[in-house]
């Protein structure tokens, strides 16, 4: 299921793109301590977290898929972000978006 960020606002105060991300979207979660050094993971409700099996989030930036938290955008560029949960993820880009998408289109 896709949620997309139809009205999504972006304050001018939002310095980072997880700034953007968290807080807008339900079900979306900060893991590790990994923030402070701009490579957080997320974790998306439905996605699965175990020792043996680490199904955080993919990105979807403008079609180049990344696994790495795009720290690089600027917020102020973030067009629209829609959130895919892990079975309509993995329907789409495969196993490797087993913990669910985030879909990211810049201006």
């Amino acid at each position: 299921m896709s949620k997309p960020s139809s009205g999504l606002s972006i304050s001018p105060a939002a310095t980072t793109l997880l700034d953007v991300i968290v807080g807008k979207f339900p079900g979306i979660r900060v893991i590790g301590d990994n923030v402070a050094n701009g490579n957080p993971k997320i974790l998306i409700r439905g996605g699965s977290l175990s020792i043996n099996n680490q199904a955080y989030a993919i990105f979807d930036v403008d079609g180049s898929l990344q696994t790495d938290f795009p720290s690089y955008i600027d917020p102020q560029q973030v067009k629209s972000i829609s959130i895919l949960k892990s079975l309509s993820a993995t329907n789409r880009y495969g196993g490797i978006a087993r913990g669910g998408a985030i879909i990211i289109k810049l201006k």
